[in-house]
């Protein structure tokens, strides 16, 4: 009776640890298909998004992910009103609210685009394009050396990709950078992936994080994120879920 007793309590015990050791997390995210996007019923999908749930569930956490325009988006982890965010890149304004992941969500790679028999080319050195138009969304940023000379270039901003890859077509625009998996999805969808070429020197590659707010102390909720994430890549289950959303 009292080994039975005694198992029972190692039993419960166990059990509340467990239990305890689960939460609820929210994470928010923004329309960057095929990285992260929102269905028509307001889920969150996309490769990335996959990532991210997986890693969650295998630390036993529980995560509600949303899909919210850039800005609004980075003030809710700003204010503390949810956990954390991505994907985002790093930059010396943003560590001020975010505590970053060490590990690397995922690995951007940014190409400039053309029209197909365009003049404009690109061979390494942004200063050859300062008599260039170049399309840019708003809100995305293109990395540490985009960012040193884009004061110096001629830029034309949009909401989105696709507006610029529309002025691309109409040659208003000579040039647009993007992320090599973000613009092909959306040149897919706009039907236009053989009018528009990707010029074969890399831009630059940029890694995007996930990132936790510092309203809340999460730093072993990071540090677990980043053990767990840099398991799934070395069993090959990031690979995985990446390619089965056609990210590559």
């Amino acid at each position: 009776m009292k080994c039975s007793c005694a198992m029972h309590l190692v039993f419960c015990v166990l059990f509340f640890c467990s239990t305890a050791r689960a939460e609820q997390y929210r994470f928010v995210t923004f329309h960057y298909p095929p990285y992260e996007f929102a269905t028509e019923n307001l889920h969150a999908e996309g490769g990335i998004v996959e990532v991210v749930k997986a890693v969650m569930s295998n630390l036993g956490h529980q995560v509600n992910i949303r899909v919210f325009p850039w800005t609004r988006a980075l003030k809710m982890v700003r204010t503390g009103q949810a956990d954390a965010i991505f994907t985002a890149y790093k930059t010396p304004e943003r560590e001020q609210f975010l505590d970053y992941s060490k590990e690397i969500l995922f690995p951007q790679a940014v190409y400039f685009y053309k029209k197909e028999g365009g003049g404009a080319n690109f061979e390494g050195d942004l200063k050859a394009l300062r008599s260039k138009k170049i399309g840019v969304v708003s809100t995305i940023s293109y990395g540490g050396i985009f960012e040193q000379h884009k004061a110096n270039l001629q830029l034309d901003r949009a909401s989105n990709l696709a507006q610029s890859f529309n002025k691309l077509m109409k040659e208003r625009i000579d040039l647009v950078p993007s992320d090599r998996n973000v613009a092909e999805h959306t040149l897919a969808k706009l039907g236009i992936s053989d009018k528009i070429v990707r010029i074969a020197t890399k831009l630059e590659s940029v890694p995007s994080y996930i990132a936790f707010t510092k309203k809340r102390n999460l730093t072993n909720l990071r540090d677990d994120f980043d053990r767990e994430l840099a398991k799934m890549k070395l069993s090959g289950e990031y690979e995985t879920i990446l390619r089965e959303n056609g990210i590559n």
